[in-house]
């Protein structure tokens, strides 16, 4: 009985991270909501990347907003804003209470994003909790393809019926008030105190440009395809597919990284050039554009498991759970920027092609790619005369 319980606890913690991902549930029916709605390009982008700024508040505010009102209802709390919120659109199509509801929905995010590996940390130990701690990564891919897939069945009656994929948030959070019980939150003040290795700001800097390029994809790849197909075609099944392949390369980012090391990295990026390059030049062809979109999910299974992997060697016990509070707000900053720097790169390239952008993307990829090797292998001669 007693087995049965830990059970159903653990699904109710590992479920709270199915939304996690949630925002970018809608972005197949970007070109549907921005024929509806009026409105232009970017718009209709920042429809799809709102959440990310209310995200980002909101986490710098979750951990005073747990020691308020505790863990659990800070998680409940958060569940039930994310679904009120999410659920709105459906009952009326305007361009500024879309806007509206998709900041809630992001700050209802934000308010247990953090928790959610909190919840793990605190209750578990050893093998167990790096078994979930992975499970509660996979269970974000898991969310985004469910939320994505179910989005563009429920096209099929209205594009303002795929934001009721935002009510799974209820009986999640039904789940999590029965079978899960309250933790305490620790305060470690020490973390404010020491001083953070600039490397952490480096890394954040990559978050940032690694998550912008991939939801810029993510985003953009509807009106792409719309663009070759059709106003019509339902890009979404595509864009469910993407974290699925996602969820692959994280299951064998152990065996690569094992057998590769910090090559692993260079790996990533290097997809990620591929990516940006195949759908740059994708134009009229869907089959390019298609395998550009695939090749982009592998780099985020890859590049981020291995910096939280080694974020150790470059902070202390006291600032390694500072440092990746510091990645995530990054990583969103990175999802609420996509939008005005493809826009910024459209100005750059004087082109107005939707595909422009990716060339500039590749580009800064490059860049980093070369800055990477660079700082490795001054590292590993520094080592060497040691």
């Amino acid at each position: 009985m007693t087995n049965k319980r830990d059970v159903i606890t653990k699904i109710g913690i590992l479920g709270i991270s199915l939304m996690l991902t949630s925002s970018q549930a809608i972005n197949g029916v970007i070109p549907q909501m921005k024929e509806a709605l009026n409105i232009s390009q970017s718009q209709s982008e920042i429809l799809g990347t709102a959440p990310s700024i209310s995200v980002i508040i909101c986490i710098l505010l979750s951990s005073y907003i747990a020691r308020r009102i505790g863990m659990k209802k800070s998680v409940l709390f958060g569940l039930i804003l994310a679904g009120v919120g999410g659920i709105l659109p459906v009952f009326s199509a305007n361009f500024y209470l879309i806007l509206l509801s998709r900041i809630i929905l992001g700050a209802g995010l934000g308010l247990y994003n953090s928790i959610a590996v909190s919840y793990i940390s605190a209750l578990y130990t050893g093998d167990t909790r790096a078994t979930l701690l992975g499970f509660r990564n996979s269970m974000e891919a898991i969310g985004q393809t469910v939320l994505i897939f179910l989005a563009g069945v429920f096209l099929n009656v209205s594009w303002t019926f795929s934001f009721m994929v935002y009510a799974f948030a209820f009986p999640l959070a039904l789940l999590f008030y029965l079978k899960v019980p309250e933790i305490s939150l620790e305060q470690d003040t020490k973390a404010y105190k020491e001083k953070l290795n600039p490397a952490v700001y480096a890394l954040v800097l990559f978050a940032i440009i690694l998550v912008m390029n991939s939801i810029a994809i993510s985003v953009r790849f509807a009106s792409i395809a719309s663009e070759i197909k059709g106003i019509d075609f339902n890009a979404s099944n595509y864009l469910a597919l993407m974290p699925i392949l996602g969820i692959i390369a994280g299951f064998v980012f152990g065996f690569v990284n094992k057998h590769l090391g910090h090559k692993t990295m260079y790996l990533g990026i290097a997809c990620f050039i591929v990516s940006n390059l195949f759908i740059a030049s994708s134009h009229s062809s869907m089959l390019l554009l298609i395998i550009g979109l695939f090749l982009s999910s592998i780099p985020g299974s890859w590049c981020f498991p291995f910096i939280f992997s080694n974020l150790d060697r470059v902070t202390t016990k006291n600032t390694i759970t500072f440092a990746t509070s510091l990645i995530f707000i990054g990583c969103n900053i990175g999802n609420f920027t996509a939008p005005l720097a493809m826009q910024f790169t459209q100005f750059l390239t004087n082109s107005a092609s939707l595909t422009a952008p990716f060339y500039v993307f590749a580009f800064i990829l490059v860049i980093v790619l070369i800055i990477t090797l660079f700082a490795s292998n001054k590292k590993q001669k520094k080592a060497m005369n040691s």
